[in-house]
């Protein structure tokens, strides 16, 4: 049976995709300084890890999976560290993969399930499709509900294939974001693998994206507004719950979250790289260091910023966090207010 997936695009959905368009234009076309890049993709990269090992439960915070990825020692379970290194490790083999521009093949699938899965599930199961079937189930007030069952293992390449065969053809005629929606939405509905199908859906996704020239710089990381809206992220992803009637499903949904949350993200990308970019060919850049970046992107997300705050943030001394401060001051990217032990900044 052919993948035929079944969605409207909607007036609200084409909107979001015109205004997509727009800042994808902007970001693309935005003159900043090749350091400057090297930070926004680090960061992302940092977002990307912290995130989606979120989303599935890990207990690490953003601060320590920094630290994990710089080779330090944080308290935490083994297994929350190898999951964020893992994901670490996949990222970087995606940006290899990128660089081919060839559509993804099962291969691929079943690469990046190695590398996100290597020593958190028994040998015989990374990297490969499930042999048995697949349940999801939720646990409220000490009972067990089953939420979701996967297809029969039996039936996991073919309707993989179904699927790549669909997104390399008729998704081509789509929207990249449309089609990378719909993608998401199949994929992690077939659950193909024992475990790790959520990270590894949106490591594909995010492949597919970067594929067909949407990764915005390769900084744009969907996965940050997935947990931010953790709960709708699952609600419009479960339409029902066996996989013979998700797979018949309306995505319409979905897809009004899915671009929902890719614009979200663009806007707020759009922002930092409008930050940084050189206005005019004889502009003098406004060079920021990655402190500077992780200071504006706290106060930005949060509203405001403190001296405390940022101590804690970058983990210096008291002296280097107030010369820190000052400097985006003397710069005109923060303005101090209040008064005494109540001074506090805006962005």
């Amino acid at each position: 049976m052919v993948y035929s997936p079944k969605f409207t695009i909607t007036p609200e959905i084409n909107n979001k995709i015109a205004q997509i368009e727009r800042i994808r234009q902007i970001v693309v076309s935005s003159r900043i300084l090749p350091q400057q890049e090297i930070i926004l993709r680090h960061r992302a990269a940092i977002d990307a890890v912290h995130s989606s090992t979120t989303i599935e439960g890990n207990p690490l915070k953003r601060l320590e999976v920094v630290k994990v990825l710089s080779g330090k020692l944080v308290n935490a379970p083994l297994r929350a560290i190898t999951e964020v290194i893992n994901y670490k490790k996949a990222l970087d083999w995606l940006i290899k993969r990128q660089q081919q521009e060839e559509p993804i093949t099962i291969k691929d699938i079943l690469r990046i399930h190695f590398l996100v899965m290597a020593d958190l599930l028994p040998p015989e199961k990374v990297g490969h499709f499930r042999p048995g079937p697949i349940y999801i189930v939720d646990v409220k007030n000490g009972q067990d509900y089953l939420r979701y069952t996967g297809p029969k293992a039996n039936q996991v390449v073919k309707l993989i294939n179904e699927l790549l065969i669909w997104l390399n053809r008729q998704g081509k005629k789509l929207h990249p974001v449309l089609a990378a929606g719909i993608f998401h939405y199949e994929f992690v509905s077939i659950h193909p693998f024992t475990d790790g199908n959520g990270r590894v859906t949106r490591l594909l996704t995010l492949l597919f994206l970067r594929l067909n020239n949407y990764g915005f710089r390769d900084v744009l990381i969907p996965d940050t507004f997935y947990l931010q809206f953790r709960r709708q992220y699952y609600q419009a992803l479960s339409q029902e719950k066996i996989y013979n009637r998700q797979r018949l499903a309306d995505l319409t949904p979905w897809l009004d979250y899915f671009t929902w949350g890719f614009l979200t993200v663009a806007e707020e990308l759009k922002n930092n790289i409008t930050l940084v970019a050189l206005k005019k060919k004889s502009e003098k850049p406004i060079e920021l260091s990655s402190a500077e970046i992780a200071l504006l992107d706290f106060c930005k997300t949060m509203g405001k910023l403190d001296l405390q705050t940022a101590i804690d943030i970058l983990e210096i001394p008291r002296r280097t966090a107030q010369r820190w401060l000052s400097r985006l001051v003397d710069k005109g990217l923060l303005t101090r207010k209040g008064k005494g032990k109540n001074i506090y900044y805006v962005c």
